[in-house]
């Protein structure tokens, strides 16, 4: 062993002999960044990992006042990445123990950066303002947050760098991790991020966040490689562990330096300062403070070890970074698209309520019920928190694919899950609380509001148990127009099925019967204005029956009965084309499937990455089980039509046409076997916009897939607020999708890391399901899923507008059924005020 240690001190020590013979590295500083890594999730419990997290700065506050006497060189620092460690730890924080925060601060030895925490690109313009106001103002002013940290996360949405440009943070320092995805330019390097008003952000590309720690060892400590925090088998590095200090140990460690400044200067790094951050090494992700690095770096630069190695923080590395390089290097606009983002599809009903939660927070702050109060504005606050930590990174355990049916699996997922399925139902209370203080005093009646933002034409559909009598009709008083109550088969709650009729095909259960004839009223609504209400009244005479068949669409058919094109009058082109609602799933013929991923991922668009998805992927699409049945009704067209494929236990699409309007929306549900084997499902849709690349939005901002994106930023997939508008010389086709937020151009894309124009940019995939990922996300979510897809024409179309559209075509109108009396005040200001 001595023997061993003789021999790599001599080696370290001929290496640094040489480097001097040569003359010194290129590269004269190096700043060292340390923070631990924030994961909600994946080693820990999220609610452990956010305690682990708190009890980290802790210690970091107290490295920092222990060495806040010593000189400059021997302080430790650290950046806290994630604001809400930041936010737990003062919550709970006695005023002493702020009062020592705050003086670290005011030293800078701790550094706060600005974002709650590492986000995927699914978050709406709400939540980026959320995520910007995450801590009290009185609170971000004695922060006084300089910089961005980004780590793992593949992308970084346009409208998150507007929002903290917005707070005055020019800065954005990225620590994407490789794995499934990678950067855009090689690193280290940083660039300009030009905006569409023309502000820039400093964007740094760091290595991956752990890596600085590759630069002064060469062997690996962490071991397991995620063992629990709880895990005694495991511990937690020591000083002593690595990052030695004396001098044989330096010099090995110097030696190491110059071979990783080698590889830079090989790879084109052109300057002499350079930013490394460092994670500690018990597990990489959600560790602690590595306090004995700070004596580390102060032994390297008292030998007199060449590049200089700077311990600072976030902000002042990345103000030296911009000092030193900004004249450097070069502008780039358009959007940061994530190639992890497809991991959300693994996870399509969590998400879908979160969806659900966002539209409802939206309708009940509409301006329709008056001034939101105090109390109001807090619940509708926190629930948006929650939403952004779903759309957090991290979905689940380092364990969640090879283990999926583990308890830890099932925990953590259980635990992400619920800041999807608590902000809905919390959010739907929220809004009935806004509409009966608002409505109920406007007496006996039933309202129908619409609390969005564009005119409302649809059904408004009811239970028939919330009628107290025998009710045909609805009377406008207003008007003395009489709207008819249509009935259709639904469920009866509580009561057993009589015979196999009352029960549909997807009722397996068979408890209750859903298929019972007048279980379900309706009434169609014309152009109910932008957050209006309209007062009805319910009543037992019939309205004149309206004809039911005539007027809508000329639609083509295919030999089954099921549109294939659909034109309005006033069209010059139909609806669709071709395709309307195809379902298609993508399977890996292979053994280990997600072993030959990652190797389809690594060859890319490669000759060898088109071999691999020739020989393993395969895509199978869905065939009709028969024929299409067609209900006709004064407003509407409605297709019907069951599908068979070999991944499903059944599948039906639904079609309904506009008779008044170019305007179909496309229903599909399905039932997905139970499978742990990777596959990605797709909803087909074509528009005749032959050549037309569609305006998406992210996050409230505008941009063009592969036109305006950041070069070399994922285009297999795109992360969007769920509308595509295709803008041609014969009008504005709007594409809105309900449930789904990823979409795929022309044709499943997988890993073929495309970057020239696709041939069919009209053809849209809509990512329903995805279950690719080997780690971190959902491994098999089964069971019986719905995605809702709306289509329209618009003769003109500006951005905004579009938006409101989309925002109005998948929105709910509400009703409120008021009788005649009085509510109790008390009941009022306890149950309905918010």
């Amino acid at each position: 062993m001595k023997v061993l240690k003789i021999l790599t001190a001599i080696t370290a020590l001929a290496l640094t002999v040489t480097a001097s013979v040569a003359g010194e590295p290129f590269i004269q500083r190096i700043y060292i960044i340390h923070f631990s890594h924030t994961d909600v999730g994946f080693t820990d419990m999220p609610g452990v990992c956010r305690e682990l997290q708190c009890r980290y700065l802790d210690i970091a506050l107290d490295g920092a006042l222990a060495t806040m006497s010593k000189p400059e060189g021997q302080k430790f620092h650290w950046t806290c990445e994630s604001l809400i460690t930041v936010d737990d730890w003062w919550e709970a924080a006695s005023p002493a123990r702020r009062k020592d925060f705050l003086k670290a601060l005011r030293s800078g030895q701790l550094d706060v950066a600005a974002l709650p925490c590492n986000q995927a690109p699914f978050l709406d313009a709400v939540q980026w303002r959320t995520m910007m106001h995450w801590v009290p103002d009185d609170l971000w002013r004695q922060f006084k947050p300089a910089v961005a940290l980004q780590s793992d996360v593949n992308g970084f949405p346009r409208a998150g760098a507007m929002a903290l440009l917005e707070r005055g943070i020019t800065r954005l320092c990225m620590s994407i991790n490789s794995d499934s995805g990678g950067p855009p330019f090689s690193r280290p390097s940083a660039f300009w991020w030009k905006m569409p008003d023309g502000r820039r952000l400093f964007v740094y590309l760091n290595y991956t966040y752990p890596q600085g720690y590759d630069f002064f060892e060469s062997a690996q400590w962490r071991r397991g490689p995620v063992p629990f925090a709880s895990d005694t088998r495991y511990r937690p590095p020591r000083a002593g562990d690595f990052f030695r200090t004396d001098e044989s140990s330096l010099r090995a460690a110097h030696a190491q330096c110059l071979q990783q400044i080698e590889r830079l200067k090989k790879g084109g790094y052109k300057h002499e300062v350079l930013t490394i951050s460092m994670t500690n090494h018990w597990r990489m992700d959600n560790d602690p403070p590595f306090l004995a690095l700070a004596d580390f770096i102060a032994a390297w630069n008292k030998l007199g070890l060449k590049p200089e190695l700077v311990f600072t923080t976030a902000t002042k590395a990345m103000q030296a970074m911009e000092k030193a390089v900004g004249d450097k290097v070069p502008e780039h606009e358009g959007e940061f698209t994530d190639w992890w983002a497809n991991g959300a599809a693994s996870g399509p009903r969590e998400v879908a309520a979160t969806r659900v939660a966002k539209r409802l927070l939206t309708a009940a702050q509409s301006p329709l019920w008056g001034p939101m109060p105090a109390s109001g504005a807090r619940k509708a606050h926190s629930l948006c928190k929650d939403l952004c930590l779903f759309d957090e990174h991290t979905w689940g355990s380092s364990w969640s694919v090879a283990l999926p049916w583990s308890l830890d699996t099932q925990a953590q997922w259980a635990e992400k899950a619920m800041l999807a399925w608590r902000p809905m139902g919390q959010a739907e209370w929220l809004l009935s609380q806004r509409i009966r203080s608002r409505l109920l005093r406007e007496g006996e009646g039933l309202f129908v509001a619409n609390p969005s933002r564009r005119p409302f034409s649809g059904w408004v559909r009811m239970p028939v148990t919330c009628l107290r009598d025998g009710y045909h009709s609805l009377l406008n008083p207003s008007t003395g127009a009489r709207l008819p109550l249509l009935f259709e088969n639904g469920i009866r709650s509580w009561t057993a099925p009589q015979n196999p009729s009352e029960l549909s095909r997807e009722n397996t259960a068979a408890t209750f019967p859903d298929n019972v004839p007048n279980q379900t009223a309706k009434f169609w609504v014309e152009n109910l204005a932008s957050d209006s209400f309209v007062k009805l009244r319910l009543e037992k005479q019939p309205a004149a029956a309206e004809p039911a068949s005539g007027g809508g669409p000329a639609a083509q058919l295919d030999e089954q009965g099921w549109p294939v094109s659909a034109q309005w009058n006033g069209m010059k082109k139909p609806l669709f084309v071709g395709g309307i609602g195809e379902f298609s799933a993508v399977k890996v013929n292979a053994f280990a499937p997600r072993w030959v991923l990652k190797d389809i991922c690594a060859a890319g668009g490669s000759a060898r990455g088109d071999e691999l998805r020739k020989k393993h992927i395969e895509t199978v699409t869905a065939t009709v089980e028969g024929k299409v049945t067609v209900e006709e009704t004064p407003h509407t067209r409605v297709y019907v039509q069951w599908l068979k494929h070999p991944r499903l236990e059944w599948a039906q699409r639904r079609l309904e046409l506009w008779k008044r309007e170019p305007r179909a929306r496309v229903t599909l549900r399905f039932n997905r076997l139970a499978s742990e084997a990777p596959e990605i499902f797709y909803a087909g849709f074509t528009l005749p916009c032959e050549g037309t690349l569609p305006r998406l939005s992210n996050g409230g901002v505008a941009f063009t897939p592969f036109k305006d994106q950041i070069p070399g930023t994922c285009r297999d997939h795109f992360a969007f607020d769920g509308w595509a508008d295709y803008a041609t010389p014969d009008g504005h086709w709007l594409w809105v999708s309900r449930d789904a937020p990823l979409v795929s151009l022309d044709s499943p894309q997988i890993w073929t890391r495309c970057q020239t124009l696709p041939a069919h940019p009209e053809r849209l995939l809509a990512m329903l399901f995805n279950n690719f990922w080997y780690t971190n996300f959902v491994a098999d979510e089964h069971g019986v899923m719905e995605f809702q897809f709306d289509l329209v024409w618009r003769e003109k179309l500006g951005t905004s507008v579009a938006a409101e559209l989309a925002d109005t075509l998948v929105a709910e109108p509400v009703v409120l059924i008021n009788s005649d009396g009085k509510d109790d005040p008390i009941v009022m200001q306890r149950l309905f005020a918010p």
